[in-house]
């Protein structure tokens, strides 16, 4: 049988290099890190908290593994698609912006966000059953050593510090690697404070323990919630 080969991943971005190193002038660091880990794996599933927009780029900027990113689909669609999800989703829905300011903001941020998109490497997702595309891209990025930032938060009602769900999508994403290559990837849980800039980094953790105790996708989620959730309390709580 003919081994199948694995596809290259881009590493080198010079003109997003370029991009990030501006935006590092009026988006500081995080003040602390708590590295609970040790040594990163360099292909890792990493899951943490959305905290709006501050999560994603502060990760871009500052995170110590190259990554991937899963983010949603709709803003990598067509001008259209990408103004009615910043619009009426993620300011309106998410952050209950009036439709006014919604409107203004997400008329310029619509206009960019491919970029900034396309640098950030973000692999889409979809509510419409597509999820296994994302995963079967996600398999192959790690495949090449490369980490999959992942929030799994419910946003649906907004952000918060304490999440109060994980949709399990990267349960699935760590199950169908190891059916496919046989290694149990970590998966490092991770909480940033934007207020207080602490960023905290878990030790690794493993699906497979989980699976090997009966545990479904959903009560496995709900641990690895938790495990973020604890990092905030106590870490970055008063």
């Amino acid at each position: 049988m003919k081994k199948q080969r694995k596809k290259q991943i881009k590493r080198k971005q010079p003109f997003f290099s370029f991009i990030k190193g501006i935006l590092r002038l009026f988006k500081k660091g995080p003040k602390k890190i708590i590295n609970l880990a040790g040594e990163l794996n360099p292909r890792a599933i990493i899951i943490a908290n959305h905290s709006a927009k501050a999560g994603p780029l502060l990760m871009e900027l500052y995170f110590p593994l190259y990554h991937y990113v899963w983010g949603a689909g709709e803003m990598l669609g067509n001008y259209k698609s990408r103004f009615h999800y910043l619009r009426d989703v993620f300011y309106m829905q998410k952050r209950g912006f009036s439709k006014f300011t919604a409107t203004i903001i997400a008329t310029f941020e619509a206009i960019f966000s491919p970029l900034i998109y396309k640098g950030m490497r973000v692999l889409p997702t979809f509510t419409n059953g597509k999820l296994l595309a994302t995963v079967n891209k996600s398999i192959e990025v790690l495949k090449n050593d490369v980490s999959v930032l992942i929030f799994p938060e419910n946003s649906n009602d907004g952000y918060f510090e304490e999440m109060t769900q994980f949709f399990p999508g990267f349960v699935l994403l760590a199950q169908l690697y190891y059916h496919k290559t046989g290694e149990d990837v970590p998966i490092y849980p991770v909480y940033y404070h934007p207020k207080k800039r602490i960023l905290c980094i878990d030790k690794p953790c493993y699906v497979q323990d989980y699976v090997n105790k009966g545990l479904s996708r959903a009560q496995i989620a709900e641990i690895f919630k938790q495990k973020v959730n604890d990092l905030y309390h106590n870490y970055c709580s008063d």
